[in-house]
């Protein structure tokens, strides 16, 4: 499950980036105010983020412009433009373009800072010809190439939640989990072992879902069956019950052994969760992994690959913006505000201050999520 998010989301990068100001340019003296970047993207998934501010103009004569402030994770900002340099003196070298955009939503490339343009080149001569020419300004360095983003979520799609469980069943929702639809299954009344889904995650525009099975999904509505885990895609494990996405990279955990893969297809082994007996469930949200198993203990990592104990928190759920036992956050999920609860015979149950809950979907076949950690958010097809 991912770090709390809001569906309505400000600046959202399936749209337009924000773009900050141009820094102001003063009249001599310091050098003009360097503008902000871009915001964020909203936290319901990986967006664009908000384009760099451009450079603040020259100052006075021989002081650099301030470069603009740093994007919000795509763009990096421009270099400040030189100043002209005063008479007799060498020009200022141009400042730096900033530093290596992070990877993104959309997928291009993060552009390069801009270099610093060189400073004026001559000085004039002083009265009675005392005064010599100003030396030639050099040319700023340019700023890093930023990092290559990674797919991003199909142009169009809109925030939603989707939850999967018995008989294979995936379902969704586009408004925060008042109302559920788009039902796939594969078979009825509470079908187990190979076709129960028992974990989902999105990621870079992509769903994945697994239990015994391996599912996919571009849209959240059509799915593709990639058969057993361990007759083809990850042929060292029988099921994997937690997943987790970040940075471009999908994570599964089966019996403690974390894989990751970069495609969802083709997985490889990257760590081992100790003491977590079976049943293992794994997540990044709220900045960190978090896994635990059948012994209720909690582990944190900031990579997938070192763990430590939680203390003080069995089976760790996020809810309410921070990490909690699961009894403390309802034993439900949590998003946009709202805690979300499997009930058994294909019931999902909803509530916003975690006391009083209401039923918000009945699935007629009986097919029931299979754990309240059993949803995920991410992007799907409009309706």
């Amino acid at each position: 499950m991912f770090a709390a998010r809001v569906l309505v989301l400000g600046c959202l990068g399936l749209v337009a980036a924000c773009t900050g100001a141009v820094g102001v340019n003063s009249d001599g003296g310091a050098a003009g105010a360097p503008s902000g970047g871009g915001a964020a993207g909203g936290p319901l998934a990986p967006d664009d983020a908000g384009a760099a501010g451009a450079g603040g103009g020259g100052g006075s004569p021989g002081t650099a412009g301030g470069g603009g402030a740093a994007g919000g994770t795509i763009a990096t900002g421009g270099g400040g433009e030189a100043g002209a340099a005063p008479a007799g003196a060498a020009g200022v070298t141009g400042a730096a373009g900033s530093g290596a955009g992070s990877a993104g939503r959309g997928g291009a490339q993060g552009v390069a800072g801009a270099g610093g343009s060189a400073s004026a080149g001559v000085g004039g001569g002083g009265a009675g010809g005392r005064g010599g020419g100003g030396a030639a300004g050099t040319t700023g360095a340019a700023g890093a190439t930023g990092a290559a983003g990674t797919t991003g979520d199909p142009a169009g799609w809109v925030p939603g939640l989707i939850g999967v469980g018995y008989g294979g069943i995936r379902i969704a929702s586009r408004d925060g989990g008042k109302t559920w639809g788009d039902r796939a299954y594969e078979t009825t009344s509470g079908g187990d072992d190979d076709v129960l889904l028992r974990a989902i995650v999105y990621g870079k525009g992509i769903w994945v879902a697994t239990g015994w099975k391996l599912w996919t999904s571009t849209d959240g509505v059509h799915w593709t069956d990639h058969g057993r885990l361990k007759d083809g895609p990850v042929k060292a494990c029988a099921i994997i019950e937690g997943l987790a996405y970040k940075d471009g990279t999908f994570y599964g955990v089966c019996d403690g052994k974390v894989f990751r893969s970069t495609d969802a297809l083709t997985w490889t082994q990257h760590s081992t969760i100790p003491n977590t007996g079976s049943h293992v469930y794994l997540i990044y949200r709220g900045g960190k992994f978090v896994a635990y198993g059948d012994t209720k203990t909690s582990y944190e990592s900031p990579d997938a690959l070192t763990w430590t104990v939680m203390a003080g928190i069995g089976q760790a759920t996020y809810c309410e913006n921070s990490w909690k036992s699961q009894t403390d956050c309802k034993d439900s999920s949590w998003y946009d505000g709202a805690y979300l609860r499997a009930d058994w015979q294909g019931k999902i149950a909803r509530s916003t201050n975690g006391t009083s809950f209401s039923t918000v979907y009945n699935d007629d076949q009986k097919n029931t999520l299979y754990q309240s950690r059993a949803i995920a958010a991410g992007y799907v097809a409009p309706k």
